[in-house]
C-alpha cells in the first residue's frame, strides 16, 4: 500500500484538532459563504468530504476564495490541496491544483509545506502510470522533509520510492528501503497511541518484494508472521493476498484461490477501499488466473486475466506483469479459433506495450522475446483476412486496427534499433584500450577542426604547459570535483588564457570538455577492470569520477560514448555473470 491514503486525513488534522459539527446551509452560494469563517468552510469541506463530493467542493472553493481575499498564503495553500482531494478522477485538475499548491507554500516558513502537496503530487503521476514525474516528485518531497526535519513524512516518502523501484525489478534496493522504514515505524510504536496500520503495510510491501524476487521461502516465514499480528487490522487484507501468492509459488493451487479470493472480497469493502491499490487488485486478478489455469479451469482463468484488461483501460495503470495474461488471453481464443476477439486482444496488448515501454523503458524485452514482431505482422495478416471474409461491415474497423498495430510495430522497431545501436557502441567501448572514440555527431562544430596557426605563445611556455597538463592527466588531477581552469593554470604556473589556447590547439576542445573527457575515459577503463566498482550507483560514479554534478555526469557520458553509464555498467554486469 502507497502511503498515500493518509494525505486527506493528516491535511485535516494538521489544520485543526477536533472538527465542529453544523446544520446544514440552506444556500451553499460561494459568495455567501466567504461570510463564515476559514474554520467554519474547513469544517463543512471536512462534513462532507467522504457523503457529497459536490457539497465539499462548494466549500473548498468558497475556503479559497477567502484565503485569497484576505492574502493569507499557507490557508491559499490549503485551499488548492482541497481542490485536488475532491477531484479524484480528473488528473489534470489534480496536478494543477497540486502545482498552485507548491506555488503558494514554497515561500512559507510552515512545516508540512511544500512536503505534502509534493507526496500527493508524486502519487497522483503514480497512480495514472508516470513513474518519471513521481519519482520527481518524491525526490522534492524528500528533500522538503528533510530541510524541515520531518522524518515521519521522510518514511513515507522513502516508502513509495521503494514501491518504484519494486515495479522496475530492483528488488535488493527497494528491500533495503522498505527495511528502513519498517525499523522507523517499529521505533514509532513504542508510542503506544500510535497505530501500527503503517507499520504493517510497509511489512506486507516488504514481503511482496521477496515474492517478486523469487525468495519463497523468506516470503513465507516473514508473512505467517505478518498474518498473525495484523488480525482485526484493516490492511491484514494485504497478509491475505501475500499468502494466496506464497501458495500459488508452492504449488498448492486450491488454497492459493481460497486465499486470493478472500483477499478480493476483502479488497471490495468499503473500509479497505485505500488498500485495494491498482498493483494488490492486478496481483489478486493475476494469480486468481494462474492458479486456476494450473488446475485446468481454462474458462475461470480468463475472466480473471480479463478483469485485469478491464482495471487497465479504466485506470490506465500498467506494469510489466500483465503481459502474460494477454498471451494467455490471445492464446485461448485462438484455440476456440475465434478470430475477432483474438485481434482484439492482441491490439490490446501491442497498445499496452507501446506505453509500457515509454514508461518503462528497458523493460519490454521479453515482450519482443515472447512475441516479436513478425509473428504479430503475420497473425494480423490471417486474421484480417478472416475477418474481412466473415464480415465486410467491420472493414473501417480493421483498418483502424491495423494503423494501431503499424505505429506499435514501428515503435518496437524504433526501440529495437536503438537497442542495437547501445549495443554496438558498448562493444566499441570494450575493444578500445587507448582512450575513447567521441561519438562523431556529438561534437562540436566549432571544435570539429582547429587551424594550425600560431596561437600566440612562445614554444617555450608551450612545451611548459603540455608537460604540465601531461603530470596532470597522468596523476588523475581531473578527479578533483573543484578543478577549474583558475586552479589548473595556477597549478601549472600560468595564467588562464594560456591554459584554455593550449588545451585548444594541441587537445582540440574547450577546457570544460577536456575535463570531462579526461574523466569519462577513466570512469570508462576503471569499470571495465574493477568488479566493486561494477556496483556503485550511477551517483557514487559520478563522485569517483570528479563530477559534481549526476546529470553532467550522465550527459557528458552519453556525449563521449554514445551510451548512458547505467547501460554501460548493466552490459559490463551482464557479461560478468
Amino acid at each position: 500500500m502507497e502511503l498515500k491514503i493518509f494525505f486527506p486525513f493528516l491535511v485535516g488534522i494538521l489544520l485543526y484538532n477536533q472538527v465542529m459539527h453544523s446544520q446544514k446551509e440552506s444556500t451553499l452560494s460561494i459568495d455567501s459563504l466567504t461570510t463564515l469563517s476559514s474554520k467554519k468552510l474547513y469544517t463543512q469541506y471536512m462534513k462532507y468530504f467522504d457523503e457529497d463530493t459536490i457539497k465539499a467542493g462548494i466549500y473548498a472553493k468558497a475556503y479559497l476564495q477567502k484565503a485569497k481575499t484576505d492574502n493569507i498564503e499557507f490557508k491559499v495553500a490549503y485551499g488548492y490541496s482541497f481542490m485536488a482531494f475532491i477531484e479524484p478522477n480528473n488528473f489534470k485538475k489534480k496536478i494543477l491544483y497540486l502545482d498552485s499548491c507548491i506555488a503558494y507554500s514554497s515561500n512559507i516558513d510552515y512545516k508540512y509545506f511544500p512536503t505534502l502537496p509534493y507526496i500527493y503530487k508524486g502519487t497522483a503521476y503514480d497512480n495514472n502510470g508516470f513513474f518519471s514525474k513521481a519519482l520527481d516528485n518524491y525526490v522534492k518531497g524528500l528533500a522538503s522533509a528533510k530541510k524541515k526535519n520531518d522524518s515521519y513524512y521522510e518514511f513515507i516518502i522513502n516508502h513509495n520510492i521503494a514501491l518504484l523501484k519494486r515495479k522496475l525489478g530492483k528488488y535488493e534496493e527497494a528491500k533495503s528501503l522498505f527495511r528502513k522504514t519498517l525499523n522507523y515505524e517499529a521505533s514509532r510504536l513504542k508510542d503506544q497511541t500510535k497505530d501500527s496500520i503503517g507499520y504493517l503495510s510497509t511489512y506486507a510491501e516488504l514481503i511482496n518484494t521477496y515474492i517478486k524476487n523469487k525468495e519463497i521461502d523468506s516470503a513465507f516465514i516473514l508473512n505467517n508472521e505478518g498474518y498473525k499480528i495484523s488480525q482485526e487490522k484493516l490492511n491484514h487484507c494485504l497478509f491475505v493476498l501475500n499468502e494466496g501468492i506464497i501458495l500459488y509459488h508452492q504449488k498448492k493451487y486450491k488454497l492459493a484461490i481460497k486465499s486470493l479470493k478472500k483477499a478480493l472480497q476483502e479488497f471490495k469493502k468499503p473500509e479497505n477501499e485505500f488498500f485495494s491499490e491498482h498493483y494488490n487488485l492486478i496481483d489478486t486478478y493475476l494469480f486468481l488466473g494462474k492458479s486456476n489455469l494450473s488446475i485446468g479451469n481454462k474458462k475461470l482463468a480468463i475472466s480473471y486475466y480479463k478483469q485485469i484488461d478491464s482495471l487497465v483501460q479504466k485506470t490506465d495503470y500498467l506494469i510489466p506483469e500483465i503481459k502474460p495474461a494477454y498471451m494467455e488471453i490471445i492464446n485461448y481464443y485462438k484455440s476456440r479459433d475465434d478470430a475477432k476477439s483474438q485481434l482484439y486482444y492482441i491490439n490490446r496488448l501491442l497498445y499496452n506495450d507501446s506505453i509500457l515501454d515509454y514508461r518503462f523503458r528497458d523493460l519490454n524485452n521479453k515482450l519482443v522475446k515472447d512475441y516479436d514482431t513478425p509473428i504479430l505482422v503475420s497473425e494480423k495478416e490471417r486474421l484480417i483476412s478472416i475477418l474481412t471474409s466473415k464480415n465486410k461491415q467491420s472493414y473501417h474497423w480493421l483498418i483502424i486496427s491495423g494503423i494501431i498495430i503499424f505505429i506499435s510495430i514501428i515503435l518496437l522497431l524504433f526501440n529495437l534499433r536503438k537497442r542495437r545501436q547501445y549495443k554496438n557502441r558498448f562493444q566499441e567501448l570494450m575493444n578500445t584500450t587507448q582512450g575513447i572514440s567521441v561519438k562523431k555527431e556529438n561534437i562540436n562544430k566549432e571544435e570539429k577542426s582547429i587551424p594550425r596557426t600560431d596561437i600566440g605563445i612562445t614554444k617555450e611556455v608551450v612545451d611548459i604547459i603540455l608537460e604540465g597538463l601531461n603530470r596532470f592527466e597522468k596523476n588523475n588531477g581531473f578527479t578533483s570535483t573543484n578543478i577549474t581552469s583558475v586552479i589548473l593554470a595556477k597549478k601549472l604556473k600560468t595564467n588562464t588564457k594560456y591554459l584554455t589556447k593550449v588545451i585548444k590547439y594541441h587537445r582540440g576542445k574547450s577546457f570544460t570538455n577536456y575535463i570531462n573527457d579526461l574523466r569519462v575515459d577513466y570512469i570508462t577503463k576503471a569499470l571495465k577492470t574493477d568488479t566493486k566498482l561494477q556496483k556503485y550507483t550511477v551517483k557514487a560514479l559520478a563522485a569517483e569520477a570528479g563530477f559534481n554534478s549526476t546529470e553532467v555526469f550522465s550527459k557528458s557520458f552519453y556525449k563521449k560514448t554514445g551510451i548512458y553509464p547505467s547501460y554501460f555498467v548493466k552490459q559490463l554486469l551482464v557479461n560478468n555473470a
